[in-house]
């Protein structure tokens, strides 16, 4: 004899769920998002902006070192004229014969000058990389018997006097200064303490 199957009572059938109940989830769920989205966003820029700070950092103490491994003057110009872009090339040789904003392997075309790295920041992400405002000179190098900074006020390379300092900001989270001593280090504070987990510049 067969045994017989069971049927499964009306009683135990799974209920799915209402219009109105998917409704409320989905509010919830999107008043969540609201909620998060801007910090999570603000996270991110912060993010970004820490890292472009950090490469910058690097290749500053990279130019530095190429000037004591080359035997030879290493610049780095900073260019921030480009509505689309700011830009940085480090070099060798004569600055006029470089320039950032052609892009990386074009940005030095002159004899006797060779470029060493160009990079660009796009202005979409919000985010510059320059000089500040009334520092009127925008082109470092590095001594490469002392690997001291120099300057170049107008023509004529000399030792430098003073810090030079790069900005590198987001208008709406703030950024960090970048303050090449003359003896060629780079220190790295944030305005007003902008930048939590950095050194507030003085």
């Amino acid at each position: 004899m067969f045994p017989t199957l069971n049927n499964t009572s009306p009683s135990a059938t799974a209920r799915g769920f209402t219009l109105i109940e998917l409704m409320i989830v989905i509010a919830v769920v999107a008043t969540l998002i609201a909620l998060t989205a801007p910090s999570f966003k603000r996270m991110i820029d912060t993010q970004r902006l820490r890292g472009i700070n950090a490469a910058l950092v690097t290749d500053l103490q990279f130019a530095r070192a190429e000037a004591a491994s080359r035997n030879v003057r290493v610049f780095i110009e900073f260019d921030k004229t480009d509505p689309n872009l700011t830009c940085y090339v480090i070099f060798t040789g004569n600055r006029e014969s470089c320039d950032c904003r052609l892009g990386p392997g074009s940005a030095c075309t002159g004899s006797g000058t060779r470029e060493i790295r160009t990079v660009q920041v796009s202005r979409a992400q919000n985010i510059t990389v320059g000089v500040p405002a009334g520092q009127t000179i925008e082109a470092v190098g590095f001594d490469p018997a002392t690997v001291r900074l120099l300057v170049i006020p107008i023509d004529t390379v000399q030792e430098a006097a003073a810090p030079f300092r790069i900005e590198v900001k987001n208008p709406d989270i703030g950024g960090f200064v970048d303050e090449l001593e003359v003896t060629g280090r780079p220190i790295v504070c944030s305005p007003s303490g902008q930048i939590s987990g950095v050194t507030a510049c003085l």
